[in-house]
Parts: C-alpha cells; structure tokens; sequence
C-alpha cells in the first residue's frame, strides 16, 4: 500500500517534467524558426521600357521684338494698333525731327565744299607740275634757270600734291557723315522688322519719344505663325528624351483637343536655378488657334539608351541608413545599397552592385538583417 502511493506521487512529476521538456522543446523550434524566416524571392531584370511623363510647358512666339524709337522727335502718324497684321517693311509709324533734317542738309552742303576744294587743289597742282617740267627742260639751256627756282618749283608741286590729297580725304569723311545722316533719318521712319501682329501700342500722334527712353516701347511686335513649346526637363530624364522625338500636348483654354510638335532644339546643359534642361519642340500655329503665353501639359516620351536593371517596388527598402536591396546569397540575406530610378507600374529601375537573373527578397524590409539566415519559400 505504501509503495502504491509512492508511485501515484510520482507520477505528476513525470508528467510535469515531461512537460517542460515540450515547452523547451517547442520554444527552441520556434526560435529556429524565427531566424530563418520564409521568404518569396524574385529575379533582376534587364529592361528597357518606354515611359511617358507629364510635364508643364509654356507656348511662346517664334519672334518677338520691342520696337523703339532710334533718334529723339515727335510722333507724326501712327499707321498700326494692337491686333494689326503686319508685313515685314511695312511703316507703323513717323517721327518728326527737324534737328535730324538740317544735319542732313549740312551734310550735304560739306560733301559740296569738299568737292570744290578738292577741284581747287587739282588745278593748283597741274599749274605747279606744268611749271615745274617747263623750268626743267629750260634748265637744260646753261645759266637760264637757277637750281635753287628749280628746288622751289617741284616744292610747290608736291605740296599741291599734297593737298590733293587731303582734298579727296575730305570728301570721303563729308560722304560718311552725310551717309550716317541719311541713316538717321530713315530712323524717323518705324517699319515692321519681319511679319506678325502688333500686340502692344504705347504712343498717340504728338508725343515726344528718343533714343534713351527705357519706358515702355513704342510698339511689340510678334510672330506666331510657328510656336516655341518650351519644356524643362528635370535631371532625371535630361539623356532620356530620344532626338526627333515627338510630342503630345493640351491646353487649358482647348482641353478636348490634343496638338503634337516635335523636338527641335535643346540646352545641352542644366539650369543652376532648378537643375533641367530646357528643350524646345516647334508647333505649327497657321491656323492662329493656339495663343503665345498659354501654358500646356506635356507628354513625353521618355527612353533609355541601353536596357537598365528593374526590380519590384515592393523590393526597395528606403531607411535612415540607406536604400537597399536584399539579396539572397546562398540562405543568406545581402543588403545591396541601390538607387532609384524611372518607375515603370509596378517595378522600379535601380543602379547598384546587382546582376540579372539574381535572386532578391521580393517584399523586402528592415526586420530582415544583412547576413540573417534566410529559408526561401
């Protein structure tokens, strides 16, 4: 009887022994297997995709020009308003300026001086070289003419010479003064420098206009018939935008139309001020339906020159140590510092020490530690 209930006493104490060496056990698993975690995997890509992005952009003229006034006078006649069609050449308006004119005149009066002074000094010059040869071929008679008449007279004529000479100088710097007159009269008259439509006019007959004014111009004028699509594009896709590239964009002032243009020319360089490139993408405007000024959204084709690696978005980790990857190398995890690039749907373009075909966890976070034994699903 005594032994009997030895063995009931015994018994709980196997159980709760047995018990404990479960608990230890399943523990023991459990941690097992939280440092191999199953992980799903995916490969590296080699891409090349097309992307379109949006962008601002702003319509301006393919010329503009602020037309003011060269000489100082009065307006006399106003020939254009805003909204008038010009043609190159074609006066827009008159100035008066006296002071300009008798310039002019004085001008040519010196140009009329200087002509006859210049005859003046060629008669004397053949009378002083027809002297000259005469008393040389007397010389030749022994005793008739001195040698010292002889030194004076071919004096003379090379002094006439000389002021010939001077003569004709004369006449080409009157002719330059009265030909720089000329110009500034033909400034008393305003004429378009090429075709388009005056947008701006800022004088009435009267008023007093001059070179030196810094005010508003007299008249703006602009071209329109073609428009420059202006573009910025960022950093990021200053080498992506193909050549001859082709465009789509839409403004806010037609929104169920869409225009193209093409790329014509670019900057070839940064901007400090925000880091882009401006590019230019001429838009045939012959219809006058699009309007310099307007702001438009932009779609543009963006390309790659050669194929970049791409991986799940879901696989870029972005902590306050860095942007990684987690490679699976072996059954070991691989943090790979990458960067970002263009984001295509679902995959991201990333430039690191990564490979194609390499495995990388597929939903990636900082819980999973460089060099953690991983167990890949």
């Amino acid at each position: 009887m005594k032994r009997f209930r030895t063995l009931l006493w015994l018994l709980p104490a196997a159980a709760g022994i047995a018990s404990c060496t479960t608990a230890s056990s399943e523990e023991t698993h459990a941690t097992k297997k939280a440092e191999a975690p199953a992980i799903a995997v995916t490969a590296v890509k080699a891409l090349q995709p097309n992307k379109q992005v949006t962008l601002p952009g702003e319509l301006k003229p393919w010329n503009r020009v602020s037309v003011y006034a060269k000489v100082k006078g009065f307006v006399r006649t106003v020939s254009v308003d805003r909204g008038t069609l010009v043609r190159k050449g074609q006066v827009l308006a008159q100035l008066d300026a006296p002071e300009v004119l008798s310039e002019l005149s004085q001008a040519k009066a010196q140009v009329l001086a200087q002509e006859a002074a210049l005859t003046e000094h060629q008669s004397r010059y053949r009378a002083s070289r027809l002297t000259y040869q005469r008393m040389l071929q007397t010389s030749k008679t022994e005793g008739a003419v001195s040698l010292n008449e002889i030194d004076q007279a071919h004096a003379r004529m090379q002094s006439d010479s000389a002021m010939v000479a001077v003569a004709g100088g004369n006449i080409q710097a009157a002719k330059s003064n009265l030909a720089a007159k000329k110009e500034l009269t033909q400034y008393l008259t305003l004429t378009a420098p090429f075709d388009g439509v005056i947008i701006e006019r800022n004088i009435s007959p009267g008023a007093l206009v001059g070179a030196g004014d810094t005010g508003k111009p007299l008249f703006i004028l602009e071209d329109s018939h073609t428009l420059r699509l202006t573009v910025a594009i960022p950093e990021t896709f200053a080498n992506q935008l193909p050549s001859k590239s082709k465009v789509s964009f839409w403004v806010n002032a037609i929104p169920e139309k869409q225009f193209s243009a093409h790329l014509a020319r670019s900057a070839r360089s940064l901007v400090e001020e925000n880091r882009a490139m401006m590019a230019e993408f001429d838009v045939n405007n012959a219809s006058q339906e699009l309007k310099a000024g307007m702001y438009a959204e932009v779609r543009l084709p963006i390309e790659r020159s050669t194929q970049t690696l791409f991986v799940p978005t879901t696989a870029v980790v972005s902590s306050s140590e860095k942007v990684f990857v987690i490679r699976v190398n072996g059954n070991k995890a691989e943090w790979v510092p990458v960067q970002k690039g263009n984001t295509v749907d679902s995959l991201v373009e990333v430039f690191g020490n990564l490979r194609v075909g390499e495995p990388i966890v597929r939903a990636a976070s900082e819980e999973v530690r460089d060099g953690q034994t991983l167990h890949v699903k």
